[in-house]
């Protein structure tokens, strides 16, 4: 876990920063200066479906980088030519994705142009944010094989919110109308690629040439295989994250203007995330190091170890956001409002996704990753049925959606929870678990004793210091996460009991 630890602890607080400044953007600058929830909706539903767009093209080489990339690395051999044969693969799907995506225009203006003009107004501009977006996360995979993560996430994290903070910035300003704002925000969110083709130019693990290598023979078949388990698994992974905002824009009356609260919300739940997603990017590699070295110990250790880390920090996270959800609402126009329950179901999805741990990791790198295709296509049919049926037949609305997204994490992290206990003879929970939910539940229930202060600011101090005390001396003095004690006290040496 020293590696683990290390990174992860960078990661998350490039992660925190960035969320900081996402935070500026979307609760203080998107809502307030962008008046009408469609534009909001625009800005942030043309960001979705480029990730979409992105998934559809890759042709599973993301996840084929982090499979097989341990066994072409060597530097002195420029990794045996990698580089150059992934890029050229995702720019073929690329290719194919953007002719059905302009055959498709027809039908898919007629779905969204009466409740979602906006979107279908600016169709055009999903085509560069689509590339950008590949080559992004193409890039990205490759330097987490590299174990150079840090520099990514500083660029996806903090890099491309600043471009937005700009845009807005501009609009605010007065000095651009709203349709030079869209193009600017657009424009910005397609250099986020360039930097890390220069980083990895400063690195000198940029190479194009297309080196022909017996390793890309030996394993070309199984890359091929593996490449189109990916595809679906990885596409109907981006399915599951972004189609409710999309069926909102498509079946709501003013949909865009609900997609608009709705992913503000979503995005305000994002900082629960943030350590698993950080730490994601670490194991993901070991992870696949552990079955390269047959070490199922050391992999159990470590699905354990990650799954209580995540428990108390996004437990933590979570209790911090849900007894101050009015006072963060307050900031926002009053519409808002609208999404306190939409916020409150993602985040217990969401909080049941990093507590489910590793699952996902661990089965798309073994030799059964084949049945994860099962799993991410029921899930992604549940999907939209559950938003279709939420939103539509039981008539609630972007609340409905929001529910539907709940319990398909929940059901999808199930599944997968059972498929790794049974397949590998491992789970990721011990005692600690329930004790951590229990003092979450403590906590929940003290901030209801807590009367309501008349300034927002007093108010969220009053309710956020007693239970963040409560909740992390009782973690650190019972020891509920080694990991988090260990780091705790690295940091303060002079706290640690003899």
């Amino acid at each position: 876990m020293g590696i683990v630890k290390k990174q992860s602890i960078s990661l998350a607080i490039v992660s925190y920063i960035g969320v900081i400044i996402g935070y500026v953007n979307k609760v203080l600058l998107f809502p307030n200066f962008l008046t009408d929830p469609a534009q909001v909706g625009l800005a942030n539903t043309l960001i979705n479906v480029a990730v979409l767009y992105a998934q559809f093209s890759a042709m599973g080489m993301n996840v084929v980088t982090l499979k097989f990339f341990p066994f072409f690395q060597d530097k002195e051999r420029k990794h045996h030519g990698f580089l150059y044969w992934a890029s050229l693969i995702v720019t073929i799907g690329f290719l194919i994705i953007t002719l059905i995506f302009l055959l498709l225009k027809p039908f898919i203006v007629r779905k969204f142009s009466a409740n979602s003009p906006l979107l279908t107004d600016n169709y055009y501009y999903l085509i560069p944010l689509g590339f950008a977006t590949l080559f992004f996360t193409l890039y990205d995979s490759y330097l987490r094989s590299l174990l150079k993560v840090v520099v990514p996430a500083f660029v996806n994290e903090i890099y491309i919110r600043l471009m937005a903070t700009i845009s807005i910035t501009l609009y605010a300003l007065q000095l651009v109308n709203f349709k030079q704002f869209v193009f600017i925000y657009v424009a910005l969110n397609c250099t986020h690629f360039l930097v890390l083709i220069v980083y990895m130019i400063y690195l000198k693990q940029w190479s194009f040439k297309p080196i022909k290598s017996f390793r890309i023979k030996t394993l070309r078949y199984q890359m091929f295989y593996f490449g189109l388990y990916a595809i679906l698994s990885t596409t109907g992974n981006s399915i599951i994250s972004n189609i409710d905002g999309l069926m909102i824009a498509g079946l709501l009356k003013n949909g865009l203007y609900y997609t608009g609260i709705y992913t503000t919300v979503f995005f305000m739940s994002t900082v629960i995330l943030i350590p698993y997603r950080s730490i994601l990017k670490i194991t993901g590699p070991l992870v696949a190091g552990y079955w390269k070295d047959n070490d199922m110990q050391g992999m159990e250790s470590l699905y354990k170890k990650v799954t209580v880390s995540n428990m108390v920090i996004g437990g933590g996270i979570f209790l911090m956001l849900w007894i101050n959800i009015d006072n963060i609402l307050s900031f926002l126009p009053k519409e808002y409002y609208l999404g306190k329950y939409v916020f409150l179901y993602i985040c217990l999805g969401r909080l049941f996704d990093m507590i489910a741990g590793l699952n996902s990791i661990i089965t798309i790198t073994s030799k059964k990753y084949r049945y994860d295709l099962f799993f991410t296509g029921f899930l992604v049919i549940l999907t939209i049925v559950f938003n279709y049926s939420f939103i539509v037949i039981f008539d609630m609305g972007m609340e409905g959606s929001a529910i539907a997204s709940m319990l398909t994490l929940v059901i999808y992290n199930i599944l997968r929870l059972g498929f790794v206990q049974y397949n590998f003879k491992m789970q990721p929970f011990t005692l600690n678990c329930l004790w951590i939910l229990l003092l979450g539940v403590v906590c929940l229930a003290i901030n209801y004793f807590i009367p309501q202060q008349k300034n927002v600011i007093v108010d969220g101090l009053c309710r956020s210091i007693p239970v963040a005390a409560i909740f992390g001396i009782t973690c650190l003095y019972f020891e509920l996460s080694s990991d988090l004690n260990d780091f705790f006290y690295g940091i303060f040496p002079k706290l640690k009991r003899s």
